[in-house]
Order: structure tokens, then C-alpha cells, then sequence
């Protein structure tokens, strides 16, 4: 690929330092500039037409890419743990998958969109003889991830997040448990409140007073008892471990969903693959058995999954990597608002996923 003459960069570079330093200090040290400015405004005050700043940086970004797989070919490199996850480009509306090298920290793949089509690309565009190497994918439990990845990589393990399945366990079963009991508080509030009448005599009303707050109390405990709840035992203060323990005694369903809970979190300790599948299908038996609907719907659904949870126990890997990827990418999508150039979007994200390239611009800036 032919770079652009190395004159434009220096002319380019020039006439920014050169405008940008007719700006008042105070408002670059506000940061209003950066905020405000658009990119009419720097085709205005460079007097650099856009197209020619998008050659510029796409030509810049891809010889580094091209520079570090070169690195990689002599080197002989083969991925051996990756994690693949999404990403929203603009939520709600388009999203984009993204490929990791666990081990490595680089990005090998970003392509649009999230559906089983769109991650089948990956194995288009990715020899597979550069995968033959893979013993493990990390994932969440994206239907398209797991049956493509045991479609062309059947000797890799799927590995499950332990970090999705813990946060939808939380927002499924202990939230859903959570504020049925504390509606329940709610409604008998009420209730009693109801059965006050201008007959009802002073003594009678006073003890159906001091239900009524009661169940007020025992309502307003619940609904502050979200992160009690989702929060390690072991990292619980003994005010909060005295508080939590004193309402889980008179709400059975939540003791027992926090009890599962518990229990889910010591089975990602095991190192032993036997051992993790048996404590596994133990949990989701007892999850069935409960007779707690949200705990059941819970255990049904993600019973399938049995052997890509247990996986933990041989690699103890997640997508914690790739997602704290994602902080980059929502810094490009800010720095970058009203680029529409979604092929330039996804090279600028290779680019930063590159280590190398990303220690020099943090010690340049």
C-alpha cells in the first residue's frame, strides 16, 4: 500500500499546531474547545479538508496494523485462547462483534452486527489454519457464538462468562425475588391502612398503625438490599452481614436464592473439571426442586449450558478482557462523534488493541 508523501503529514501537522495556538489557553485548559468543536469547525480553522484528514489517519493506522501482523507471521503466531463478545456502535439500533487474543490482548476481528450471519464472517475472513491452535473460547451465552464456534472449532472449549451468568442470576432470580417480597410488604401495607375506619377504636387503630409500619419498614429494607445481596459474603462488613442475615431469617425465598447464590460463586473456585460438572448439575437440581418460580425458570434455562460453565474449572478465563475493550471503544465513538465512516471506525479499533502502538500514544499524549 502506498503511503501519502510524507510533506502532508508535516503541512498538515503545522497548520493545526499553527491555528490551534491562536486559541485563548483558558479555553483549551476548560476543555471547551475539545467539547464543542465540530468538524466543520476544524475544516474552518485548519483550513484541512476532511477527506484529506481521513487518508491521512487511515494510511497512518493501517501501516501500524500491518507493521505488528508482519511481527506476527515471522513470529509464527497462532491465537490460542480467545474471547468473543458485542459491542453497540449505537445501542438500541446497530452493534458490532469483536475477536480477542486473551493472551496476547489484540483485537483480530470487528465486524457488523451481532446475528449468527454476521460472526460466520470471522471464520470467512480468518484462515483456518491460523486457528488451529485455539483450545478455548470465552463468551456469553450468545446462541451464534457457541454453535459456530463448536461448528469450526470442535476441539476448542467453549468457556461461559462467569461474570454474565452471575449478573443475570442477580437481576433474574435475587432482584426478581427481592421486589416481589418487598411488593408484597407493600400491598399488605395497604391492606391494613384500608381496614382503618372514623369507627375503628383508638387502640385498634393504634396496633394497625404500627403493622402498617412495620410492613413500611420491612418494605424500604428490601429495596435497599440490592447490593447486600450481589455482594460477596466474605466482602460484607458485619453491620451489613448482621442486617442481611436478620431479613433473609424472615424471607425464605430470597435466603434460599442468596444460598444459591453463595453456592454458584464457591463452584467457580473448583479447579477440577469432574468436579465442577457434578456440583453444577447438583445446583441446578436443587434450583428446580425449590418450587421458587424465578429460581426455576433460572436453572431450566441455563441447564444446557452445563458443560461450557463447568469448563471454568480447566481455563479460568472470561470476556472481563474484551469488555474492558469496550472503554476504548466508547472514547473513539465520543472522540469520533458524527464520523459515519464505519469502516475507518472499526480499523481506528484494531488499532487500538494493538499493545505496542497503544503504550507509545499514552506516553506521546
Amino acid at each position: 500500500m502506498q503511503l501519502l508523501p510524507r510533506n502532508i503529514y508535516r503541512r498538515n501537522t503545522f497548520q493545526i499546531s499553527r491555528n490551534t495556538d491562536n486559541i485563548p489557553s483558558s479555553k483549551l485548559d476548560q476543555g471547551l474547545f475539545a467539547a464543542k468543536i465540530s468538524i466543520k469547525a476544524i475544516q474552518e480553522l485548519t483550513g484541512i479538508h476532511w477527506d484529506t484528514i481521513r487518508k491521512v489517519q487511515r494510511e497512518i493506522i493501517d501501516e501500524a496494523i500491518l507493521e505488528r501482523e508482519k511481527m506476527l507471521r515471522e513470529e509464527g503466531y497462532k491465537p490460542r485462547i480467545l474471547a468473543v463478545d458485542e459491542f453497540a456502535i449505537h445501542k438500541g439500533h446497530s452493534y458490532a462483534t469483536c475477536v480477542m487474543d486473551l493472551e496476547q490482548g489484540d483485537i483480530l476481528w470487528v465486524g457488523k452486527g451481532r446475528a449468527m450471519k454476521n460472526f460466520e464472517k470471522f471464520f470467512e475472513d480468518v484462515p483456518s489454519d491460523s486457528l488451529s491452535a485455539v483450545i478455548a473460547v470465552a463468551m456469553d451465552m450468545n446462541a451464534s457464538y457457541n454453535k459456530l464456534v463448536t461448528k469450526h472449532l470442535p476441539k476448542a472449549r467453549i468457556v461461559y462468562d462467569r461474570f454474565h451468568m452471575q449478573s443475570q442470576f442477580g437481576r433474574d432470580v435475587l432482584g426478581a425475588v427481592r421486589l416481589d417480597e418487598a411488593r408484597r410488604h407493600k400491598a399488605k401495607e395497604k391492606e391494613i391502612l384500608a381496614d382503618i375506619s372514623d369507627d375503628t377504636d383508638k387502640e385498634t387503630m393504634k396496633s394497625l398503625k404500627q403493622e402498617a409500619k412495620a410492613e413500611k419498614q420491612e418494605y424500604s429494607q428490601l429495596k435497599k438490599l440490592r447490593w447486600s445481596l450481589l455482594t460477596n459474603s466474605d466482602k460484607l462488613s458485619d453491620s451489613k452481614t448482621e442486617q442481611l442475615q436478620s431479613i433473609l431469617q424472615d424471607h425464605y425465598d430470597l435466603a434460599v436464592c442468596y444460598a444459591m447464590k453463595e453456592e454458584m460463586c464457591r463452584l467457580y473456585e473448583l479447579t477440577d473439571y469432574q468436579q465442577a460438572v457434578i456440583g453444577c448439575t447438583k445446583w441446578f437440581q436443587a434450583a428446580k426442586e425449590s418450587g421458587i418460580p424465578a429460581l426455576v425458570r433460572f436453572a431450566v434455562r441455563k441447564e444446557k449450558r452445563l458443560s461450557g460453565l463447568a469448563a471454568h474449572a480447566i481455563y479460568s478465563i472470561s470476556t472481563g478482557k474484551l469488555e474492558g475493550f469496550n472503554n476504548k471503544i466508547k472514547v473513539a465513538k465520543r472522540i469520533g462523534y458524527g464520523y459515519r465512516d464505519d469502516d475507518f471506525f472499526f480499523t481506528l479499533i484494531r488499532y487500538l488493541s494493538i499493545p505496542s502502538v497503544c503504550s507509545r500514544s499514552h506516553k506521546n499524549s
